[in-house]
């Protein structure tokens, strides 16, 4: 097809990724450099598997999937919907008030969809959220619920596009633009799916289908999910989704060797500080001894240089990632393979794949609390000494930590600053010391505490019906010739999500929470989320459309 897309000179690529969702790749790969290292071995391992794998599904629509994938017309057709996404702007930046400009992606959903808005029930939501629901016939069924957000984050610096990031440029394989990969392409690959059941008379499901949209997941989701999630408790009631699934790691990744699908089981909390420190100030030519920048500059410094000791606990989804490796991966040592399937039952074996985590500096944070100093503000001018200093600390908190975790290392480090500068400290509310003639330093939660999620269950019906799904798409269906006579193994493993998604906002409305995308990632490539020259394969955005319409007969009716 033809788009009105000055096609660039060169296309040169920058890639850098969501940390948490990096992270785990990189580390997986890096898995090699763990064989290179002496450990004693562990007791026998237990002959039960620790990673059952669950039995395939069985297609329901193989024709539809397969034209889904492959006809030249419908892939045209897909082209130019999902470009026509990218095209309207909807970014969102930390302090935007006014999201009116949402209205605009309304619109273009409703004109390229025109089916699910006449079969679906629409709820907007605090104004430009939107739920669309397919009830189901049989109400015994709890439904289930697919999101996606519709908002993106900024470009970034212009120049470092070698693409307008509001193109929807296709090159014949790829589509480029902001949100392309993040995540536009699983909100309207749904929209297609669904949209596609439609007009096949494929629309009345037994099982209630849910599609959950919101509009500020890149600022948190406060505006966005969080008044969706409240909303369908009142209209549903707690519990009352069957399954949730959110954007994720691809489904299909080829790492080290072999061909991984990750499925995000648990996140990390989260807690941001806002440390203030408050002196008289005045003039330069008259200073005291510290100023309130001099005072900031020994906590950060202090607080910063002593990481978070790390911690394995038994329920942090790593677990299983590392179980799923051990038995399922070839490539991984014997020696190493014996110490991950004792650890929990072992301390020796516990420890010492703790310590083999911990050396890793890629792959640390999903067994230790994260710390960055990411904001500072102090000062007017340079011949005024500054009286109100603030600093701003983000940190994502590990299984077997917890905002109280957070709170009590500020605690010591505040407690020591008081003490050497003379200076009050109040924190959360508390009087440690009383405010001096010297100043004060106060320390407060800046953006809502959150606890590490409940880890969704690795086993059981819903587990299996989504591995299962996952299973028969991509090795019958997308990657046939891959896992032919056992050249190559499909593993799926529970993994951690170490950044936060809309789902944290959704844990009243169901135990069952995935956070997975469909899409392959292939060997040797990075995501680039949140890049400049973002971009998405057609044939991955293809994927998401027919697994999806395969998913809903399967699971719906």
């Amino acid at each position: 097809m033809s788009l009105n897309i000055k096609k660039p000179k060169s296309i040169k690529f920058r890639y850098f990724t969501i940390s948490a969702i990096l992270t785990i790749i990189l580390a997986l790969n890096s898995l090699a450099v763990w064989c290179l290292k002496s450990s004693k071995p562990s007791k026998a391992i237990n002959s039960v598997p620790k990673c059952p794998k669950s039995k395939k599904r069985p297609i329901k629509e193989h024709e539809k999937i397969q034209w889904i994938l492959h006809d030249d017309a419908y892939r045209n057709h897909s082209v130019e919907v999902f470009s026509k996404s990218i095209q309207v702007d909807t970014t969102v930046y930390d302090d935007v008030e006014d999201y009116s400009k949402f209205a605009n992606f309304h619109k273009y959903l409703e004109e390229n969809f025109p089916l699910v808005y006449e079969k679906a029930i629409v709820h907007t939501i605090n104004e430009w959220g939107l739920v669309f629901e397919f009830k189901g016939s049989n109400s015994s069924l709890k439904p289930i619920m697919l999101n996606a957000h519709q908002d993106t984050v900024p470009i970034g610096t212009i120049e470092n596009w070698n693409i307008d990031p509001w193109g929807g440029y296709y090159d014949g394989e790829k589509i480029f633009g902001r949100g392309s990969s993040d995540c536009k392409n699983l909100l309207v690959g749904l929209m297609e799916a669904m949209e596609l059941r439609i007009s096949d008379g494929k629309s009345d499901f037994q099982r209630g289908v849910l599609f959950a949209f919101g509009f500020d997941e890149e600022k948190s989701g406060f505006n966005g999910a969080r008044k969706i999630g409240e909303y369908l408790v009142d209209y549903l009631g707690k519990d009352s989704v069957y399954l949730i699934m959110d954007e994720g790691m691809t489904m299909m990744s080829e790492m080290f060797g072999g061909h991984y699908g990750l499925i995000m089981t648990g996140e990390k909390g989260y807690h941001d500080l806002k440390v203030s420190i408050v002196t008289p100030g005045g003039h330069s030519s008259l200073p005291r001894k510290h100023t309130s920048i001099g005072m900031m500059s020994f906590f950060l410094s202090n607080y910063e240089f002593e990481g978070y000791t790390p911690v394995l606990t038994e329920e942090n989804p790593i677990f299983r990632t590392y179980e799923c490796m051990a038995e399922q991966d070839n490539e991984v040592d014997k020696s190493i393979r014996s110490i991950i399937l004792n650890a929990r039952a072992d301390l020796e074996a516990r420890s010492e794949l703790l310590k083999l985590i911990n050396e890793n500096p890629l792959f640390r944070y999903t067994v230790e609390t994260s710390q960055a100093i990411d904001v500072i503000h102090g000062g007017d001018k340079v011949n005024s000494i500054p009286r109100n200093v603030t600093a701003l600390i983000n940190h994502r908190i590990t299984y077997g930590n917890s905002p109280e975790t957070v709170i009590d290392k500020a605690r010591r480090f505040a407690i020591k600053t008081a003490r050497l500068f003379d200076i009050g400290l109040t924190i959360k509310s508390e009087v440690i010391f009383p405010e001096t003639s010297n100043g004060q330093m106060l320390i407060e939660s800046y953006k809502e505490e959150l606890e590490t999620a409940k880890v969704t269950p690795d086993y059981g019906e819903v587990w299996d019906s989504v591995t299962g799904n996952m299973r028969s798409f991509y090795e019958d269906e997308v990657y046939p010739e891959k896992f032919t006579q056992g050249q190559a193994k499909y593993i799926i493993a529970p993994s951690l999500m170490t950044p936060n998604t809309d789902t944290r906002h959704y844990w009243d409305l169901s135990d069952n929470i995935f956070k997975v995308t469909p899409g392959t990632l292939r060997r040797g490539e990075t995501l680039v989320a949140h890049a400049a020259d973002e971009w998405v394969r057609l044939d991955d955005h293809l994927q998401v459309v027919g697994f999806f319409y395969n998913f809903l007969s399967d699971v719906c009716q």
